[in-house]
């Protein structure tokens, strides 16, 4: 799990599910920069940014948070290798 900083694993889920429910409950926007797949899987829609330009864009919708999270992991495998400079 990502440490959020110094969080301990714990505290860090914590923060991850306050963050959730300021979201869903209070309609509270939250901009949130991660690179980890478990972090993200929290959120309703993610941005993947690469070389400056939107990527790919994932709604959670109706997923549970670990099929959204397999989503996010298909999206993280494409955007870290360039099929152009497959050998």
């Amino acid at each position: 799990m990502n440490q959020l900083g110094s969080l301990d694993s714990k505290s860090a889920r914590q923060l991850l599910e306050n963050f959730e429910f300021l979201n869903q409950k209070l309609q509270a926007t939250i901009l949130m920069v991660t690179h980890d797949a478990f972090t993200a899987s929290y959120t309703n829609r993610i941005l993947f940014i690469k070389d400056g330009k939107i990527f790919n864009e994932l709604i959670k919708g109706t997923d549970t948070r670990k099929e959204f999270f397999e989503k996010i992991i298909e999206v993280q495998t494409l955007l870290g290798g360039d099929l152009n400079n497959v050998i």
